[in-house]
């Protein structure tokens, strides 16, 4: 029976959760209402159960309390995408409920996994029926007696599961999409493989936790000559070993526990190595022993990192300014003529809070207007808000486009809500749609899809399916535009060009004499088109 839970029992469950969702997150993907080819559920949680695991992976004897803190503040920091922060928040909720206690009982654990659940429908401002939260509701209602006389936390987590099943079973009925794509919801069912995961840590279900290589934790991480690195491995290490009596794998196994970044290229009867190490004095000692040492070189990356620091705590910042998420090399310089800071990021993968809160804290502005320019990452954008309080707002910029035209209407003459309002309005202003591939069949709105056609989805008209791009293209024009457009804009993919623009503009001028049509380079990944009109 487990009826207390101390650090080790609690740590083995949040490693198993992180362990099975790992297993299971391609899953999670393919349960993406959408059929587009960027359906990254399963990724954003995965993403954030690691950098959860990261801060608790070499902790073996702390306090339950303790061991919650950290967890909580790898999840809330390396959170990505709406289901990401859902799910750090309910690990912050349990952190809440076990803070200062060195062991849990059964009614303690329970509690604090309630509390978890609360602290996750807090997060959202208007929680939609047929989520993971609805699953989450109806965990904690399906528990709710079990908790009353159950002493043994394992089966007070198989009821949770079980409840959590029957309401993940309820989703395609309270929300339409999902019945019309066959699936369940997809953060649901990633909320249930986290508590599976939990059950089999906490009973040694979950294989060999002990195995598990230690992730380095997130909010360490430093930068300094360009390159990543942490506190732990400071000294950056080089050197040649010529000639060399092992192999270039052999050195690589032999240095694996001694540092991280390591390069290890074999030349003739030489070996190349870079490593970011603890102990360099041991790392030469060790390579002294596989033949002659040559042009060794030895930097402490902390010199150089408080060196940057100080050169941009003297900096002189303006008083406000954008940041914008953008995926694609035309977008990304679209959105700095306009005078953005950028973070990479967007439908292929969402920054985490921890990579938005750096760009802020070591942007040019001490104020930021943010434009996430994804539906996923406005809840990122939210959490970093709390964090960052006056300093920042949001403007809900679904798509590039949006932050495009948000983004023209900043003036760095205006106040911060001055230019909110302004933005926000403007991005309401345009007609924006895109088009993409299926990369499975679906039934979205009534219209079916086959694996391959080409997807139209517009904010104003409904899916469009078709296996022909240009018919696609121009059925969505049909759909956007009215008397009153005057200019639309192709941004063209990585995948595509302006040649292949062309033809569709000179038609497209043809059917719509009035309108003026201009082609752009955005680079995004996945989607051959986005279009706006205004």
């Amino acid at each position: 029976m487990y009826t207390v839970i101390d650090g080790i029992c609690f740590k083995n469950m949040l490693a198993g959760a992180y362990q099975l969702v790992e297993k299971k997150y391609t899953i999670i993907n393919q349960l993406n209402v959408f059929p587009v080819p960027d359906g990254d559920t399963g990724n954003n949680m995965l993403n954030t159960l690691r950098s959860m695991y990261s801060m608790i992976s070499q902790d073996d004897h702390e306090a339950v309390g303790i061991l919650a803190e950290k967890a909580a503040a790898g999840a809330i920091m390396g959170a990505r995408g709406n289901s990401g922060v859902i799910l750090s928040q309910i690990i912050h909720g349990i952190s809440r409920g076990l803070h200062g206690k060195k062991t849990a009982t059964c009614g303690e654990m329970s509690k604090a996994f309630q509390y978890g659940i609360l602290y996750a429908y807090r997060s959202v401002t208007k929680p939609v029926e047929g989520t993971i939260l609805s699953v989450a509701r109806g965990i904690a209602k399906g528990t709710r007696e079990v908790l009353r006389t159950e002493r043994d936390f394992s089966k007070v987590l198989e009821a949770a599961i079980q409840s959590g099943e029957e309401a993940l079973a309820r989703t395609p009925d309270q929300l339409q999409v999902l019945k019309d794509a066959n699936v369940v919801d997809a953060g649901g069912q990633g909320l249930l493989f986290f508590l599976q995961g939990c059950l089999n840590g906490l009973t040694g279900e979950a294989g060999d936790l002990d195995a598990m290589a230690p992730v380095q934790p997130v909010i360490q991480r430093m930068e300094a000559k360009g390159e990543a690195f942490s506190i732990e491995y400071p000294y950056c290490t080089e050197f040649i070993v010529s000639p060399c009596k092992l192999k270039a794998k052999e050195v690589r196994t032999a240095l694996s526990s001694w540092g991280e970044s390591m390069i290890v290229a074999e030349g003739d009867n030489l070996i190349k190595v870079h490593i970011h190490a603890q102990r360099p004095g041991h790392v030469l000692d060790m390579a002294a022993n596989w033949g002659t040492l040559h042009d060794i070189k030895c930097d402490n990356m902390m010199d150089q990192f408080n060196k940057n620091r100080e050169m941009s705590l003297h900096r002189e910042k303006k008083p406000l300014g954008m940041l914008a998420v953008v995926s694609g090399k035309g977008w990304e310089s679209l959105m700095r003529n306009l005078g953005c800071d950028i973070v990479r990021g967007g439908q292929t993968m969402n920054p985490s809070v921890q990579e938005l809160s750096e760009a802020i804290t070591n942007g040019s502005a001490d104020k930021y207007i943010i434009l996430p320019n994804n539906k996923n990452i406005i809840l990122a954008a939210q959490q970093v808000q709390k964090i960052m309080g006056e300093k920042l707002r949001i403007i809900p910029t679904v798509n590039p486009m949006e932050g495009l035209a948000a983004a023209m209407a900043f003036s760095g003459e205006r106040s911060l809500e001055e230019n909110a309002a302004d933005m926000d309005q403007r991005r309401g202003e345009i007609q924006t749609a895109m088009i993409t591939s299926a990369v499975r069949d679906s039934v979205v709105d009534g219209t079916m899809i086959h694996q391959g056609d080409f997807m139209g989805l517009g904010s104003a008209c409904p899916v469009i399916a078709d296996p022909d791009l240009a018919s696609c293209f121009f059925r969505l024009l049909k759909n956007l535009i009215s008397s009153d457009s005057e200019i639309v804009t192709l941004y063209y993919g990585e995948d595509f060009s302006e040649e292949k623009c062309r033809p569709l503009m000179e038609k497209a001028r043809s059917l719509y004499p009035g309108v003026s049509f201009e082609a752009c380079s955005g680079g995004q990944p996945l989607y051959p088109l986005y279009l706006s009109v205004e």
